[in-house]
């Protein structure tokens, strides 16, 4: 046998896993299922969502500062008279300062929760900023002394929105503490916790 005729032992070796190969049965290719969450575990995950945004929210009023009868207050710029001072942002400069990268000198209650579901660096969404409505409501209820509903509801749209008329008419009332907002942030946030008990 001369060398052209003879099988190479890299060829023989490849010849000899493709038989070995064919001879096995073939699986299915591997799919995803994905996870589907216990019903209970959801639940707390949802609570604990909304009490960070809740949270989130008043460590944003905390260190920015509280503002009535608009969404945010801004800093006066300029070297006039008014340099220093705050005034309250009009609607259309709201709508650029919902961004979390602006700068504002104070944020009424629901402004703080706008910006928090506008800020890409964390991970409150909208749906968890609406249950914070829903929390703060509720809250809102239960410190004027009136019965309340259990932690943790979604509400329809449209009472949502009639919520946050409450809260933003609540906030921007003469007699409303920049005390009274954080207190009222507290209660909220132990009724998440109180709801994630149950």
């Amino acid at each position: 046998m001369t060398t052209t005729h003879r099988i190479r032992p890299a060829d023989a070796l490849r010849a000899a896993l493709s038989r070995v190969r064919a001879a096995l049965p073939v699986a299915p290719p591997p799919t995803y299922v994905e996870p589907q969450d216990d019903p209970e575990v959801a639940w707390q995950r949802r609570l604990d969502r909304v009490r960070a945004a809740l949270e989130q929210a008043r460590s944003d009023l905390l260190e920015q500062g509280w503002t009535q009868r608009a969404w945010f207050s801004v800093g006066c710029a300029g070297a006039g008279a008014g340099a220093g001072t705050t005034r309250l942002a009009t609607t259309a400069e709201s709508f650029d300062l919902v961004r979390p990268t602006s700068t504002v000198s104070g944020a009424c209650l629901v402004g703080a929760l706008l910006r928090r579901a506008e800020d890409p660096d964390r991970a409150t969404t909208h749906a968890d900023v609406w249950g914070a409505v829903d929390e703060l409501y509720e809250a809102l209820h239960e410190r004027m002394g009136h019965t309340s509903l259990p932690p943790g509801r979604v509400d329809s749209r449209s009472r949502r929105h009639a919520k946050l008329g409450v809260l933003t008419a609540w906030n921007d009332d003469s007699r409303t503490r920049r005390e009274d907002v954080l207190d009222l942030l507290d209660r909220a946030v132990s009724r998440t916790l109180v709801g994630a008990c149950h």
